[in-house]
């Protein structure tokens, strides 16, 4: 495709290619076929009345009701996201707006608490466009603590609760008050307790908790404080959430403040699972939530009214806040709040409370449905019938556990199996979805993420900026009426993240005829050989692809004598017989070496035993972790299976580290 014509342009003669297609106007598409430099494989698409530009073709739009696209842009602009949501609750008033640890909120309870909060808040002197920060997991007081900040034209910045405390008084550089999860007071300590804040707001999980439920889990949490050394200070400016709501009672003013356009809704935070990744506060505005919840309905997402949707994540990402949180309420649903996240926690979340909507990373779903299997196998029985719409999202999955876990789901009363999605936190979290009635094919080394959102574009492109065809991988850019605002205090990250209205993902992935996308991995995630780049994750899919390794990542660990050193993070399939490991990892590298040559080996495996280590935090494989340890690999040496260790920068030569067994 051309090169260096305004972006402008191309996308003009793009839609204008559209026209003369439909046209059947010949010597309109070769003159602009000449311009664009179309080749003859992308050409083919015109005779079937097709440009090759997924963003121009749309090709999507065939999986969705007649008027979904009219729908999804006819999304108002001049409310707030509180505006929006009320509305819902008093049209669903009959169903309960959340469930936690027991305790039912009705609609109208809920309701009046976030004006309670919105009352406080006002008291306490947030004034509009000020900034709080949130930092701790989402209980029913923070929750409406959201909508409250939303109200009176104030934004809430939920906090990355792995923040640097570099980072932190970075961020919060701005503010005056902000909220705390008491069982988390210690990582924040440093920051909060300084001069500048008028009021810290201590909320703790035992708050809205039934007897004897949170006298038990309050004894728990005074006596884990005092072994930690956490406790609050006990000063007037420290505000617990019971004494902090009868501060509104003191306002009696106007609570809700004029709609302003392209005001700061919220603000959340990018997981920052990139190698070395800068986490980044991600502000959207009341427009764009509200377009994505409108997007949501468009595309039909199986969210129904009366249903439950689990939310445990903490609102600090977007996939909890809107999916598991404004979504559900905005559909009339039934949120069970449940904010303990680890793997253990989340399969009794799914057993006991059985909801219908239930989203999660790749990692926390393989790990469930482990735990799942070995139960069967013990004569232990599961009825998943509830399902509606799980989720597996996040770093997502491959085909091969994909089609696993479905046939569990099938073997314990679900028909409808699981759906892949995707989406980032700059699209205020979704942007593809499986349909129930539009599966992605199971023909990619990945697993697809099914089709964008009603009102959304996506093209894939080069490193150039040019838009690539169907079936060709390359940087997945979108563009929509979600798009975030930009990332809190860094405008020249804003300006290299975005052109002509496209977010650039950073992903990528490729768009089929059909309209359905496949995301591989992160374009950094490569290195350069010979000029040729390599991805890092087209390694991993090859090691994958074999019958002896259930799940891989390769990484690239440098060292003091070559930029480019390559280790492999594996877990073995356990259901081999006669497994040798020496065998194995020798059948590992000539699957290497016949599709790179010499220019690519791994200098050490890393077996992990059931599965790839996750963040607690984000709950996706943990590369960063991954890629600081530099012992415990092991390799094949004159057929032997050796120790190797990559220890430090006096690495002098890797042939040292070789301990025969």
């Amino acid at each position: 495709m051309a090169t260096n014509i305004d972006a402008n342009i191309v996308e003009k003669l793009k839609r204008d290619l559209k026209i003369a297609i439909e046209k059947k106007d010949t010597e309109k598409i070769n003159e602009i076929r000449q311009i664009l430099k179309i080749s003859d494989e992308q050409a083919q698409y015109f005779e079937r009345g097709m440009t090759g530009f997924p963003s121009i073709d749309r090709t999507w739009i065939q999986h969705f009701r007649d008027g979904a696209e009219q729908h999804a842009l006819d999304f108002p602009t001049d409310k707030t996201v509180w505006d929006v949501i009320e509305s819902k609750i008093l049209e669903y008033y009959d169903i309960p707006a959340l469930e936690y640890f027991g305790r039912v909120f009705q609609r109208e309870e809920f309701r009046e608490k976030c004006y309670t909060w919105a009352r406080t808040f006002r008291a306490m002197g947030v004034e509009p466009d000020e900034i709080v920060p949130v930092y701790g997991p989402f209980v029913p007081d923070i929750a409406a603590m959201t909508f409250a900040l939303n109200m009176i034209g104030a934004t809430p910045y939920f906090l990355k609760l792995a923040i640097s405390p570099e980072a932190l008084a970075k961020e919060t550089e701005e503010a005056k008050i902000a909220v705390v999860f008491n069982g988390m007071w210690q990582n924040v300590a440093g920051e909060f307790t300084k001069d500048k804040y008028k009021s810290v707001i201590i909320a703790a999980a035992t708050d809205d908790m039934p007897s004897p439920k949170k006298q038990i889990v309050s004894f728990i949490s005074m006596m884990s404080s005092l072994k930690s050394k956490s406790k609050i200070p006990d000063e007037k400016k420290y505000i617990w959430i019971d004494k902090a709501r009868q501060i509104g009672d003191y306002y009696s003013g106007e609570v809700k403040v004029p709609f302003k356009a392209d005001r700061t809704s919220f603000i959340t935070s990018s997981s920052g699972t990139t190698v070395g990744g800068v986490v980044k506060g991600v502000m959207t505005t009341n427009e764009k939530v509200i377009a994505q919840l409108y997007a949501s309905d468009s595309t039909d997402v199986q969210f129904f009214p009366g249903d439950k949707a689990l939310s445990h994540f903490p609102p600090t990402a977007s996939t909890a806040l809107n999916l598991l949180y404004l979504l559900p309420l905005y559909r009339g649903m039934t949120i069970v709040m449940d904010p303990r996240v680890s793997e253990k926690d989340f399969y009794n979340q799914i057993v006991s409370y059985r909801p219908q909507v239930a989203v999660n990373t790749g990692s926390m779903w393989e790990s469930f449905f482990n735990r799942v299997e070995r139960e069967m196998l013990q004569g232990k029985k599961f009825d998943f019938s509830c399902a509606e719409v799980w989720v597996v999202g996040g770093e997502g999955t491959d085909v091969k556990k994909f089609v696993h876990w479905n046939e569990i789901m099938k073997a314990c009363g679900c028909n409808r199996g699981m759906v892949s999605g995707y989406g980032t936190s700059e699209l205020f979290a979704s942007s593809n979805t499986e349909k129930i009635d539009a599966r992605s094919p199971l023909d990619k080394p990945v697993m697809g993420v099914g089709v964008p959102y009603a009102g959304l574009t996506e093209g894939v492109f080069d490193e150039n900026g040019n838009e690539l065809s169907y079936n060709q991988r390359g940087n997945l850019w979108i563009k929509g009426p979600t798009v975030f605002k930009g990332y809190y205090g860094k405008p020249e990250l804003t300006e290299k993240s975005t052109e002509n209205g496209w977010f650039k993902t950073g992903d990528m992935a490729e768009i089929d005829e059909n309209g359905f996308v496949y995301v591989y991995g992160r374009t950094t995630d490569s290195i350069t050989v010979n000029d040729n780049i390599i991805y890092l994750f087209d390694i991993s899919f090859l090691l994958k692809e074999t019958n002896l390794v259930d799940d891989a990542i390769v990484l690239n660990i440098p060292t003091r004598d070559s930029k480019f050193n390559l280790v492999a993070h594996i877990v073995w399939n356990k259901e081999l017989e006669n497994f040798n490991e020496v065998n194995a990892i020798e059948e590992l590298n000539n699957v290497i070496k016949n599709k790179y040559g010499e220019s690519i080996k791994i200098s050490g495996y890393k077996v992990h035993d059931t599965m790839l280590p996750y963040s607690p935090t984000t709950l996706k494989k943990d590369k960063n972790k991954m890629v600081s340890e530099r012992e415990g690999y092991i390799q094949v040496v004159d057929k032997r299976l050796s120790n190797i260790d990559f220890k430090s920068e006096e690495n002098e030569n890797l042939n040292n580290e070789i301990k025969t067994k």
